[in-house]
């Protein structure tokens, strides 16, 4: 599954900002996840990453050692052909229903 996980500083005192810096540079992606894109915010109140995750609880291994310092929202996303070959089919679907 496709994800489009963002995050946002919840800890943004000086110590911990060098805290979550720290586990950072040790942290490595766990088995079953592959971080396709990976970017912070120019204001610094965050960042995204797009993450391709075998199962949710791959994904949510990979966020856990951050949730002292931030808050994550994950949304499963599709290429844009499926979602609206999809949107299509439950227009059609509507239209059939009368």
């Amino acid at each position: 599954m496709l994800f489009h996980v963002e995050w946002e500083f919840i800890d943004t005192s000086e110590d911990g900002e060098k805290r979550s810096l720290e586990v950072f540079s040790r942290w490595q992606p766990p088995e079953g996840t592959d971080f396709q894109e990976f970017y912070g915010y120019a204001d610094g109140t965050g960042g995204f990453a797009i993450v391709e995750a075998d199962t949710a609880a791959a994904l949510a291994q990979a966020t856990s050692p951050f949730v002292p310092w931030l808050r994550f929202t994950a949304k499963v996303i599709l290429p844009i052909q499926d979602s609206a070959e999809i949107a299509g089919s439950g227009i059609a679907f509507r239209e059939a229903s009368g």
